[in-house]
């Protein structure tokens, strides 16, 4: 019932109490017969509304549907493939292919029934498996297994529609021969790189050697005297003539006959080896770098010398053997370097 309704009501409710009032008046009838006509005529129409509302505004309750049986799932077949060969990354070498196969038939494939459902199933797997094994590297086969167990596991149907297949239990096994194989040839592997990194150490070893050591008398001196850390010129001086020999067979040139003359000009420098040397100490340095080189030569042999003298104490026998040659870089330390600060 709306508003419009509720007031129609309500408006003929009291017109027609007010009629039974009027005429218990107008004949007199006794008041417990009108008053009861009053309360009728009131409370009647609403009585008859509020039940007439409740049988149009109750909806009858809807038939209970029956419970839709939800088709059975379909049993899977399994079928095992073991020992089935798939080519690695390396087509030589073969792994072993095993595993269980699960399989039913799709009830809504289309066209006719396939004659070996089974085979479709195995198929798919062999298909799906393959493709991963075939970038895979022999070396690899435990990790294939399980990336192979993860592929695998989950359902798929095959390109025509009839089967939907998985597997589990997924073995790939190479063989021991080309296991074994595999595993000499990792070692050869380490041992060559082993190998070849013994041998650039060796050449580069040869090239210090013969490119800058024994490059020529001179600069073989100076590698001798930088190794020596007494600063012993005295032997230095002794060594020349071996240190010449050893430069002339690094490369190949003759042997210079040794030295007729040197009794007379090589004899122990003790002066060397103090800090003031005597008057005359360097005319022994003078005349090893004159014998020892010539030209350009000389002038680097004799900068090299001084650098090395003068890293081992003797800066004042550096300074006068660049002086010599005309080096006119002074040392550091040196007295001429330090008056001129």
């Amino acid at each position: 019932m709306n508003q419009d309704q509720r007031t129609v009501v309500k408006v003929l409710s009291v017109f027609g109490a007010l009629i039974w009032v009027l005429l218990g008046l107008r004949y007199g009838w006794p008041a417990w017969l009108w008053i009861a006509l009053v309360v009728l005529t009131i409370v009647g129409p609403w009585a008859v509304s509020w039940w007439l509302l409740g049988r149009v505004g109750r909806k009858p309750a809807p038939p209970e549907e029956a419970p839709v049986e939800q088709p059975a799932p379909p049993q899977p077949t399994e079928h095992p493939v073991a020992r089935t060969p798939l080519r690695s990354a390396h087509p030589e070498y073969r792994f072993s292919f095993s595993a269980k196969v699960f399989w039913y038939s799709k009830p809504d494939a289309p066209g006719l029934p396939h004659a070996n459902p089974a085979g479709l199933a195995v198929d798919l797997v062999l298909e799906q498996a393959g493709e991963l094994v075939a970038e895979t590297s022999p070396e690899d086969g435990e990790l294939a297994q399980h990336r192979l167990n993860a592929l695998l596991g989950t359902p798929r149907s095959d390109k025509s529609g009839h089967v939907v297949a998985w597997a589990s239990d997924v073995r790939l096994v190479l063989a021991e021969a080309d296991a074994e194989r595999l595993r000499q040839l990792a070692a050869a592997r380490k041992e060559e790189e082993v190998w070849e990194r013994k041998r650039a150490h060796e050449r580069n070893k040869r090239a210090y050697f013969a490119d800058d050591v024994l490059k020529s008398p001179g600069s073989a001196l100076v590698w001798w005297l930088s190794r020596r850390e007494d600063g012993d010129l005295d032997e230095a001086v002794r060594q020349i003539s071996n240190l010449r020999k050893l430069t002339a067979a690094a490369h190949d040139r003759r042997v210079p006959d040794p030295d007729s003359d040197e009794p007379n000009w090589i004899h122990p420098v003790h002066s060397f080896v103090v800090e003031d040397f005597e008057v005359g100490a360097e005319q022994h340095v003078f005349a090893a770098i004159e014998r020892l080189a010539s030209g350009d030569e000389r002038a680097a042999l004799s900068h090299r010398l001084a650098e090395v003298l003068a890293a081992h104490g003797h800066r004042e026998l550096a300074q006068v053997v660049r002086d010599r040659f005309g080096d006119r870089q002074e040392l550091p330390g040196s007295s001429a370097a330090l008056g001129e600060g």
